[in-house]
Protein backbone atom coordinates (compact mmCIF):
# COMPACT_ATOMS: atom_id res chain seq x y z
CA UNK A 1 0.00 0.00 0.00
CA UNK A 2 1.98 2.94 -1.23
CA UNK A 3 0.00 6.41 -0.90
CA UNK A 4 1.77 8.34 -3.18
CA UNK A 5 5.16 8.96 -4.38
CA UNK A 6 7.54 12.21 -5.53
CA UNK A 7 10.16 12.48 -7.63
CA UNK A 8 14.33 13.31 -7.08
CA UNK A 9 15.84 16.82 -6.61
CA UNK A 10 16.37 18.21 -10.00
CA UNK A 11 20.03 19.82 -8.71
CA UNK A 12 21.79 16.64 -9.91
CA UNK A 13 25.03 17.88 -7.92
CA UNK A 14 25.09 21.40 -9.18
CA UNK A 15 25.24 24.48 -7.00
CA UNK A 16 23.26 27.45 -7.91
CA UNK A 17 26.37 28.91 -10.41
CA UNK A 18 25.64 25.71 -12.26
CA UNK A 19 28.78 24.41 -11.33
CA UNK A 20 29.36 20.46 -10.46
CA UNK A 21 29.47 19.98 -6.90
CA UNK A 22 29.21 16.38 -6.45
CA UNK A 23 30.22 14.40 -9.62
CA UNK A 24 28.76 11.08 -11.35
CA UNK A 25 24.99 12.13 -10.73
CA UNK A 26 22.10 13.14 -13.60
CA UNK A 27 18.74 13.23 -13.40
CA UNK A 28 16.29 10.06 -12.44
CA UNK A 29 13.46 8.24 -13.59
CA UNK A 30 12.53 7.07 -10.53
CA UNK A 31 10.54 8.53 -7.54
CA UNK A 32 10.68 8.14 -3.75
CA UNK A 33 8.44 7.28 -1.04
CA UNK A 34 8.31 10.25 1.23
CA UNK A 35 9.53 9.98 4.91
CA UNK A 36 8.09 11.65 7.81
CA UNK A 37 11.23 13.04 9.66
CA UNK A 38 9.82 15.63 12.14
CA UNK A 39 7.92 13.36 14.22
CA UNK A 40 4.47 14.56 13.31
CA UNK A 41 5.07 18.42 13.17
CA UNK A 42 6.76 17.42 17.24
CA UNK A 43 3.01 17.43 18.25
CA UNK A 44 3.50 16.89 22.36
CA UNK A 45 0.54 14.14 22.90
CA UNK A 46 1.15 11.28 25.78
CA UNK A 47 -1.82 9.49 24.62
CA UNK A 48 -0.46 8.99 21.00
CA UNK A 49 -0.38 5.42 19.75
CA UNK A 50 0.33 4.00 16.31
CA UNK A 51 0.25 0.88 14.88
CA UNK A 52 2.44 -0.62 12.17
CA UNK A 53 0.28 -1.20 9.46
CA UNK A 54 2.23 -1.51 6.18
CA UNK A 55 5.91 -2.74 5.21
CA UNK A 56 7.42 -0.77 1.98
CA UNK A 57 10.88 -1.12 1.31
CA UNK A 58 12.42 1.47 -0.38
CA UNK A 59 15.65 0.44 -2.13
CA UNK A 60 16.79 4.06 -2.86
CA UNK A 61 16.88 5.51 -0.13
CA UNK A 62 19.89 5.09 2.40
CA UNK A 63 19.20 1.36 1.87
CA UNK A 64 16.63 1.48 5.00
CA UNK A 65 13.30 -0.60 5.34
CA UNK A 66 9.98 1.69 5.09
CA UNK A 67 6.30 1.06 7.54
CA UNK A 68 3.50 2.96 6.70
CA UNK A 69 2.11 3.42 10.21
CA UNK A 70 -1.76 4.30 11.50
CA UNK A 71 -2.40 6.69 14.44
CA UNK A 72 -5.33 5.13 16.48
CA UNK A 73 -5.25 7.32 19.33
CA UNK A 74 -4.43 10.83 20.35
CA UNK A 75 -4.78 14.45 18.18
CA UNK A 76 -4.16 12.34 15.14
CA UNK A 77 -6.36 9.76 14.70
CA UNK A 78 -7.19 8.07 11.82
CA UNK A 79 -3.87 9.23 9.78
CA UNK A 80 -1.62 8.12 8.14
CA UNK A 81 2.75 8.35 7.95
CA UNK A 82 5.59 6.93 6.30
CA UNK A 83 7.92 6.26 8.57
CA UNK A 84 11.74 4.45 9.40
CA UNK A 85 11.02 0.81 10.90
CA UNK A 86 12.18 -0.17 13.77
CA UNK A 87 14.42 -3.13 14.45
CA UNK A 88 12.60 -6.11 15.35
CA UNK A 89 9.10 -4.85 15.12
CA UNK A 90 6.22 -6.22 12.42
CA UNK A 91 2.81 -5.94 11.34
CA UNK A 92 0.47 -5.23 14.40
CA UNK A 93 3.09 -3.55 16.44
CA UNK A 94 2.88 -0.42 18.64
CA UNK A 95 5.11 2.71 18.88
CA UNK A 96 4.48 5.21 21.96
CA UNK A 97 5.18 8.54 21.80
CA UNK A 98 6.87 10.08 25.45
CA UNK A 99 6.64 7.02 27.51
CA UNK A 100 8.93 7.29 30.59
CA UNK A 101 8.33 3.85 31.07
CA UNK A 102 10.34 0.66 29.95
CA UNK A 103 10.96 1.80 25.82
CA UNK A 104 10.89 -0.61 22.95
CA UNK A 105 11.82 -0.48 19.56
CA UNK A 106 11.32 2.71 17.75
CA UNK A 107 9.60 4.46 20.73
CA UNK A 108 9.89 8.27 20.59
CA UNK A 109 10.94 10.45 23.84
CA UNK A 110 13.22 13.74 24.09
CA UNK A 111 16.53 13.34 24.74
CA UNK A 112 16.26 14.26 28.80
CA UNK A 113 14.00 10.66 29.09
CA UNK A 114 16.60 8.18 27.80
CA UNK A 115 18.79 6.71 30.18
CA UNK A 116 22.86 6.30 29.87
CA UNK A 117 24.31 3.83 27.39
CA UNK A 118 20.74 3.51 25.73
CA UNK A 119 20.85 3.55 21.61
CA UNK A 120 19.16 6.20 19.39
CA UNK A 121 18.27 7.17 16.31
CA UNK A 122 16.89 9.75 13.73
CA UNK A 123 17.72 12.27 16.37
CA UNK A 124 17.22 16.26 15.98
CA UNK A 125 20.06 18.06 15.66
CA UNK A 126 18.30 21.48 17.27
CA UNK A 127 14.61 21.58 18.37
CA UNK A 128 11.86 21.49 16.16
CA UNK A 129 13.53 20.97 13.33
CA UNK A 130 13.66 17.83 11.08
CA UNK A 131 15.60 14.88 12.22
CA UNK A 132 19.36 14.94 10.65
CA UNK A 133 21.37 12.45 13.10
CA UNK A 134 21.45 8.26 12.41
CA UNK A 135 18.67 8.20 9.79
CA UNK A 136 20.86 5.85 8.15
CA UNK A 137 20.27 2.00 8.60
CA UNK A 138 21.47 0.21 11.13
CA UNK A 139 23.31 3.36 12.84
CA UNK A 140 22.57 4.91 16.04
CA UNK A 141 24.54 7.29 18.85
CA UNK A 142 25.00 6.38 22.33
CA UNK A 143 23.76 8.81 25.40
CA UNK A 144 27.11 8.73 27.48
CA UNK A 145 26.35 11.79 29.74
CA UNK A 146 23.30 14.69 31.23
CA UNK A 147 23.59 17.68 32.61
CA UNK A 148 21.39 20.39 33.11
CA UNK A 149 20.67 21.75 29.90
CA UNK A 150 22.35 19.28 27.57
CA UNK A 151 22.84 15.93 26.82
CA UNK A 152 25.68 14.65 25.11
CA UNK A 153 26.07 11.66 22.39
CA UNK A 154 28.84 9.70 20.85
CA UNK A 155 28.08 9.45 17.62
CA UNK A 156 29.09 6.73 14.68
CA UNK A 157 31.87 8.58 13.78
CA UNK A 158 33.07 8.36 17.35
CA UNK A 159 32.71 12.12 17.86
CA UNK A 160 30.98 13.43 21.21
CA UNK A 161 27.83 16.49 20.75
CA UNK A 162 26.30 18.25 23.16
CA UNK A 163 22.75 18.34 22.51
CA UNK A 164 19.53 20.03 24.24
CA UNK A 165 17.18 18.22 26.37
CA UNK A 166 14.04 18.56 24.31
CA UNK A 167 14.98 17.23 21.05
CA UNK A 168 13.40 14.30 20.17
CA UNK A 169 15.20 10.83 19.47
CA UNK A 170 13.65 6.67 18.74
CA UNK A 171 15.48 4.26 20.99
CA UNK A 172 17.04 1.81 19.32
CA UNK A 173 18.21 1.50 15.51
CA UNK A 174 16.47 1.52 12.02
CA UNK A 175 16.29 -2.03 10.09
CA UNK A 176 18.28 -2.48 6.90
CA UNK A 177 16.71 -3.43 3.51
CA UNK A 178 17.17 -6.43 1.58
CA UNK A 179 20.15 -5.67 -1.16
CA UNK A 180 18.37 -4.32 -4.48
CA UNK A 181 17.92 -6.72 -7.04
CA UNK A 182 19.41 -4.80 -10.35
CA UNK A 183 17.45 -6.98 -12.69
CA UNK A 184 17.44 -5.28 -16.00
CA UNK A 185 20.30 -3.41 -18.19
CA UNK A 186 20.79 0.41 -17.60
CA UNK A 187 19.33 -0.02 -13.78
CA UNK A 188 21.86 2.41 -12.25
CA UNK A 189 21.21 4.97 -14.98
CA UNK A 190 17.36 5.19 -13.69
CA UNK A 191 18.32 6.11 -10.54
CA UNK A 192 20.66 8.69 -11.46
CA UNK A 193 24.00 7.36 -11.44
CA UNK A 194 26.54 8.44 -13.87
CA UNK A 195 29.65 6.34 -14.75
CA UNK A 196 32.76 6.81 -12.94
CA UNK A 197 36.18 7.67 -15.80
CA UNK A 198 39.87 7.73 -14.72
CA UNK A 199 41.29 11.16 -14.26
CA UNK A 200 44.42 9.78 -16.85
CA UNK A 201 41.73 8.84 -19.77
CA UNK A 202 40.46 12.78 -19.56
CA UNK A 203 41.74 15.55 -21.78
CA UNK A 204 43.74 18.20 -20.50
CA UNK A 205 40.95 20.75 -19.58
CA UNK A 206 38.98 18.08 -17.68
CA UNK A 207 41.64 16.55 -15.24
CA UNK A 208 44.73 17.93 -13.99
CA UNK A 209 45.72 14.68 -14.78
CA UNK A 210 44.62 14.41 -18.41
CA UNK A 211 46.17 15.03 -21.83
CA UNK A 212 49.50 13.40 -23.55
CA UNK A 213 49.47 10.91 -26.22
CA UNK A 214 48.42 7.22 -24.92
CA UNK A 215 48.99 5.94 -21.42
CA UNK A 216 50.86 9.33 -19.81
CA UNK A 217 52.03 9.61 -16.54
CA UNK A 218 50.74 12.45 -14.58
CA UNK A 219 53.22 14.72 -15.22
CA UNK A 220 53.66 16.62 -11.73
CA UNK A 221 55.02 16.02 -8.16
CA UNK A 222 52.29 15.54 -6.46
CA UNK A 223 48.97 14.04 -7.08
CA UNK A 224 45.60 16.27 -7.66
CA UNK A 225 42.33 15.85 -7.02
CA UNK A 226 39.42 16.89 -9.91
CA UNK A 227 39.07 20.88 -8.78
CA UNK A 228 42.69 20.97 -8.45
CA UNK A 229 43.58 20.58 -4.79
CA UNK A 230 46.54 18.58 -3.78
CA UNK A 231 45.64 14.93 -1.92
CA UNK A 232 46.46 11.75 -0.31
CA UNK A 233 49.04 12.71 2.37
CA UNK A 234 48.09 16.22 2.76
CA UNK A 235 45.85 17.69 6.04
CA UNK A 236 42.80 19.48 4.34
CA UNK A 237 40.70 20.00 7.27
CA UNK A 238 40.56 22.51 9.65
CA UNK A 239 40.26 22.19 13.17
Amino acid sequence: MVLFKLNYNSKIGRNNHGRIISRHKKTSNNTYIPIDFNYFNHIYDTELYFILFNTETNKVFRNTKLILSLCIRGQLKGEYRYILKPYKKQYGNFIKFYNKSIKTEGDVDVLNNFFIGNKIYNIDYNIYTCSKLCTSARSFSIVIAKSINSVTLKLPSSTIKSLNLLSCASYYFADKADSPEYKTAGYMSMLGNRPKVRGTAMNACDHPHGGGEGKAPIGKKTIYSFTGRKCKGIKTVRK
